[in-house]
């Protein structure tokens, strides 16, 4: 087997089968035959291990026996995700000293991503103290092209979506969410493409909803929906942000609008491919279909 069709099959499984992938990548290491491997190989075993299984040392120490991989060379740059995704898990798992020895740039990465992990775990308090040291030490400044802006994106979308679940949500953790959800779209314009800037967008306006700010989730719904226009977004993209600007027109009152929106999210999801449809149910839900 490849590394990309290694990588591949394990992206489409991990959410389901954790535990067979995380197995499965420990099995794997000879796949790792280029420098360039490392970094992905790295994030696939930290997500899987840290969000999905909370297995921080077992991560770790599988990151640890990939600097023996003869790909790599003793501080070679391709070691460096190594160094941040090890830091990562470490911190995660409760080891206050993991970022003593990095740079500030790579303790925001470490931080950022261990926000992500212990936000899939449920420890949402952790998670909002690692996330608002990341966004702190960030101020500072980060060189374009950082590994850190994208850390901070996938962070910021990841945590505000596990706070946007919690039905006892505090006025902390609220506070929290909105914060998290404006740094996944501030850092995914950076980073990211214009699909991930709009579920970003889409991110964002569904967790002022929560807040109980239907006036600002109007208008980054609508941002979301210009994205989609902007891009000849895919009936699937197109159906999200119709739906959530509906959605978010009904919140702050205004029937009229939220009755076109919703015939336009109908009109989209007409489009949209069969086997994609059940992501729809809870729009649809929403929307009264």
């Amino acid at each position: 087997m490849s590394f990309e069709a290694f990588l591949d099959a394990a992206w489409a499984e991990h959410a389901d089968h954790p535990q067979d992938v995380a197995d499965r990548i420990a099995s794997s290491l000879h796949l790792v035959r280029a420098a360039e491997h490392v970094a992905p190989f790295a994030h696939l075993s930290t997500h899987v291990h840290g969000e999905h299984l909370g297995q921080w040392q077992r991560g770790i120490d599988l990151l640890v026996a990939m600097r023996d991989l003869p790909v790599l060379e003793a501080g070679a740059a391709s070691t460096a995700p190594l160094t941040r995704n090890i830091a990562s898990l470490r911190y995660a798992g409760g080891d206050t000293t993991a970022l003593e020895q990095l740079s500030a740039e790579d303790r925001v990465c470490a931080l950022a991503t261990a926000a992500s992990a212990l936000a899939g775990r449920d420890d949402v308090g952790r998670a909002i103290d690692a996330f608002s040291a990341a966004l702190e030490l960030e101020r500072a400044g980060l060189p374009a092209g950082s590994p850190g802006i994208r850390a901070l994106a996938v962070g910021g979308n990841n945590l505000a979506a596990s706070l946007e679940g919690r039905r006892d949500r505090s006025a902390v953790e609220t506070r929290a969410m909105v914060a998290a959800a404006q740094a996944g779209v501030r850092y995914w314009t950076q980073a990211g493409t214009w699909l991930e800037v709009e579920r970003a967008e889409y991110r964002l306006a569904r967790s002022l909803l929560q807040a109980g700010e239907p006036c600002n989730a109007v208008d980054r719904a609508t941002r979301c929906a210009a994205v989609c226009e902007m891009h000849a977004a895919p009936a699937l993209e197109q159906f999200f942000a119709q739906a959530i600007v509906a959605i978010a027109h009904r919140a702050a009152g205004d029937a009229t609008l939220f009755e076109a929106h919703r015939q336009k999210a109908k009109s989209h999801f007409d489009q949209v491919a069969a086997p994609e449809r059940a992501r729809c149910a809870s729009e649809l839900a929403e929307l009264g279909e």
